[in-house]
């Protein structure tokens, strides 16, 4: 039991759809520490406590960071920022659930300005609290009650019209243009702010028809009077209308998350009171059915198809079994298990075995690997000592136009190198003292384990490096067939 609960708290576990509760002001526990880790689009990441604990954290739909003393977004504030973590506890008890921050220093009306630039082109966010006839009765989210109420009281008040826009509990909408529906402000309230994420506003909407995404419970963005209703950016968007096929998966909309129902078993992002799939003879698992975790991987027998991995952050270690039908990836190419080293940090997918614990490996992903399959690379933004920034993109893309267009970063975070780390470029080992801004690389790197922080192993920079190191991996395979 013990193996099996740390393994489920290895991932953070998202807000349950329904879950409509604004936590009190006294119930968050500060915790100091340094932003490391930042997901913008699904509204995740990490940061460094103080004492030296990496802690993951997601933001439930009325979660809003604050930065330069005023409301910002997750883009806004930069790796590094020392700052106090708001955290509540998740369905296991662990402390991932982040409502806000706070940096101690006074409003910055610049930041805020850019905020609010932010937020009007994609709309307010609220949940509905209830629906009745062509009546919808929405709560905004807010991190600074007094500051929105001034900055939206003209807009906010009945007869003005506005756009409801369904979207999800990351505040993502499909297509405005399609998932929305116009009405007019009937009635406006004022709630309680005593709690995280109340605005203080609550409004009722009369609007002509009532679409799908218009229940009790879930999340809208509303495009208040002389808005433009516009999609959300590339990637950022759960449709992409106008542009390609959307390459990065974790991006795509995630139909284990936003329908449930679906799935007869738990999923790492729902269904939390059903059980885990359980694997069966010569049938191939169904999507989502496995549990992932990363670990650093410390033995690898090809003998025996087992192995043995260090859980990240909770140290447990897992003895494994790879099933019959696997997969393994390393540096984009399917290297036999032997070939796996060992030290480096890989996902791991998981199923349970006869006695419910989660041993049995379907799959196995080093970062490059990973990165790879997801279209993503990471661009250098800062180099300071033995620390890297980097932001996320995802590649260039033709949009309705026929224009190339690369989409705003969809990530950040902050690498740890030190005197054993190896850059690569082209066929060539480089100093690290090469590395510049600007570079493109994909990485590999240590598990992060109690005492133990992350750092990386192998750094490669360019896309034609990425390409090379690929096709080298692959030829003696190829050769061997």
């Amino acid at each position: 039991m013990r193996l099996l609960r740390a393994l489920l708290l290895a991932s953070v576990l998202p807000l349950s759809a329904g879950s409509m509760e604004f936590p009190s002001l006294g119930d968050a526990k500060r915790i100091h520490g340094e932003l490391v880790n930042v997901d913008f689009i699904l509204r995740k990441g990490e940061f460094r406590a103080d004492d030296g604990r990496l802690m993951k954290f997601s933001m439930p739909p009325y979660a809003i960071m604050k930065c330069q003393g005023v409301e910002a977004d997750l883009r806004e504030v930069p790796l590094g920022t020392k700052m106090d973590f708001l955290m509540l506890p998740d369905e296991e008890g662990q402390l991932t659930r982040l409502v806000t921050t706070d940096d101690g220093q006074p409003a910055d009306a610049a930041h805020l300005k850019k905020f609010r630039e932010f937020t009007e082109k994609r709309g307010i966010a609220g949940w509905i609290d209830k629906t009745e006839g062509n009546m919808v009765t929405v709560t905004f989210f807010s991190a600074d009650p007094a500051a929105f109420q001034e900055a939206y009281k003209e807009l906010l008040v009945a007869g003005k019209e506005a756009r409801l826009c369904v979207a999800n509990d990351e505040l993502r909408t499909w297509n405005p243009g399609v998932d929305g529906e116009r009405g007019t402000i009937t009635e406006v309230n004022k709630v309680p702010t005593e709690y995280f994420g109340s605005s203080g506003v609550q409004v009722t909407l009369k609007v002509s028809n009532m679409l799908e995404g218009f229940r009790r419970g879930r999340v809208v963005r509303v495009f208040l009077a002389g808005w433009k209703a516009q999609d959300q950016f590339y990637g950022e968007s759960l449709m992409g209308y106008g542009f390609g096929r959307m390459l990065n998966q974790e991006l795509v909309e995630n139909v284990a998350k936003e329908y449930p129902e679906q799935f007869p078993f738990r999923t790492d992002f729902s269904n939390a009171h059903l059980p885990w799939y359980q694997l069966k003879d010569e049938v191939k698992p169904p999507p989502f059915s496995e549990h992932v975790v990363c670990g650093e991987l410390v033995e690898a027998d090809a003998k025996t198809g087992s192995g043995r991995f260090i859980a990240e952050l909770t140290g447990e270690e897992v003895n494994f079994t790879l099933i019959k039908r696997h997969t393994l990836k390393y540096l984009g190419a399917d290297p036999q298990f032997a070939q796996l080293p060992t030290g480096q940090r890989y996902h791991f997918h998981l199923y349970q075995d006869a006695k419910g614990a989660f041993t049995r490996v379907s799959f196995i992903s080093d970062d490059f690997s990973h990165a790879s399959a997801n279209a993503s690379t990471a661009r250098v933004t800062a180099i300071q000592g033995d620390q890297i920034h980097v932001g996320w993109q995802l590649p260039l893309v033709k949009d309705y136009n026929g224009d190339m267009q690369r989409a705003p970063d969809i990530a950040s975070c902050i690498l740890r190198v030190n005197d054993a780390t190896r850059v690569w470029k082209a066929d060539q080992q480089v100093k690290l003292a090469d590395l510049k801004v600007g570079d493109v690389l994909l990485f590999n790197r240590t598990a992060e384990l109690p005492g133990k922080r992350s750092h990386c192993t192998d750094l490669w920079i360019g896309e034609e490096t990425h390409k090379l190191v690929t096709e080298k991996q692959r030829k003696p395979a190829v050769a061997k067939k």
